[in-house]
């Protein structure tokens, strides 16, 4: 028993001794750290301050000032002080008053400043702005909110000045200037002009019927536009309308027979029909404006040749040749008529020359080695 009594004393006293080693419970505290208690003050007095600063403004701006230039205090300045400098002028005769221009009376008035006297300098600087002063007066304050009963002011009296330091004030009023609009009308020529062009850029785009119509057009507005012409022209050779080419043709050369380019044009159409005499009619009418046109000339010897007349096709080739000594086909059609005319040296010499004036093909040089063993 004593070993079990024992045994019980040391376990109430090992029970005891871990019931004082626990610490008692307690509250912990987190306190805030003093940087953020000083940033937090800081940002309320920044928030205070920025409140009284802007009722300060705007107590500022409620608050009734007088607002001046500051080249008027500049003017009044220089006028005080050119006053006081300046000899007094000997009294002048008197004048009748300008007229007063009324100004409606303020509710409250400031007690009046004389105004000093009017200057020469005032008065030039009066001139530049073209506004007539009659007087000068400090400016009023603005009237208060309520303002009291109080008499309305007499209306100061205007100050007379010389009659050569008054301004004439015209009663003629300014006329503003006048801004007349004209449209530009153009020409008849300017018009088919400018048809022309749009002609040949729809021609570019390929749409070749709206620009045969605004060839046409261009040519309605001018029968003399030659451009116009030369391309409707052109247009129905291509498509085989030769009927349409030729009235085209003759209308040109009836207004100017000067184009050659349209007379070979012309002749070539009557070749084609079998009608070498009026061919050579047309080639005729234009002979004095193709003096420097080769192939006016060859194609008029060639129709003078098909019709016998070997002496004056002679004439027409070497007119050629005056304005172009590199023809081949000219050299072969003047060799061809001198031999007609038995000039036989000369007929082989330019037979020779066709050769020798550059590519030709080979049916010509053929032939022309032909004529050339056979005038030996």
């Amino acid at each position: 028993m004593s070993v079990i009594n024992k045994m019980l004393q040391d376990l109430d006293r090992r029970q005891a001794n871990a019931g004082a080693a626990v610490p008692p419970p307690y509250v912990h505290v987190v306190k805030p750290p003093p940087e953020r208690r000083t940033a937090f003050w800081l940002a309320l007095v920044m928030l205070i301050a920025a409140g009284i600063g802007w009722a300060a403004w705007v107590a500022y701006q409620l608050a009734p000032r007088a607002l001046a230039t500051p080249l008027a205090f500049k003017v009044m300045d220089e006028a005080r002080t050119r006053q006081a400098a300046a000899p007094v002028p000997p009294p002048a005769p008197a004048a009748p008053p300008p007229p007063v221009v009324a100004v409606a009376p303020a509710p409250a008035a400031a007690p009046e400043v004389p105004p000093p006297a009017p200057q020469v300098e005032m008065l030039r600087l009066a001139e530049s702005i073209a506004t007539p002063i009659l007087e000068s007066k400090p400016a009023e304050p603005p009237a208060p909110a309520k303002p009291a009963a109080v008499a309305a002011p007499q209306p100061p009296k205007p100050v007379a000045l010389p009659k050569s330091q008054q301004i004439p004030v015209s009663a003629k009023p300014v006329e503003k200037a006048k801004v007349e609009r004209r449209e530009i009308i153009a020409t008849p020529g300017e018009r088919a002009e400018n048809e022309f062009r749009h002609a040949v850029g729809m021609l570019k785009l390929g749409r070749s019927a709206e620009a045969e119509a605004h060839f046409m057009r261009s040519l309605e507005l001018d029968v003399g536009h030659r451009g116009a012409r030369q391309a409707l022209i052109a247009m129905h050779i291509e498509r085989g309308q030769l009927e349409l080419a030729r009235r085209l043709l003759q209308d040109g050369l009836a207004i100017d027979p000067g184009q050659p380019e349209f007379a070979i044009a012309l002749a070539r159409i009557h070749v084609e029909r079998k009608d070498l005499s009026g061919a050579l009619a047309v080639l005729e009418r234009s002979l004095g404006a193709a003096a420097d046109v080769p192939e006016f000339h060859v194609l008029r010897g060639t129709l003078l040749q098909r019709l016998g007349r070997h002496a004056e096709a002679a004439d027409a080739y070497q007119s050629a040749l005056q304005a172009r000594v590199t023809l081949p086909q000219a050299w072969v059609g003047l060799g061809i008529s001198l031999e007609a005319l038995n000039r036989r040296p000369e007929a082989a010499d330019a037979f020779r020359r066709a050769l020798a004036a550059g590519p030709v093909s080979a049916e010509v040089k053929t032939f022309a080695e032909q004529r050339i063993r056979a005038l030996r």
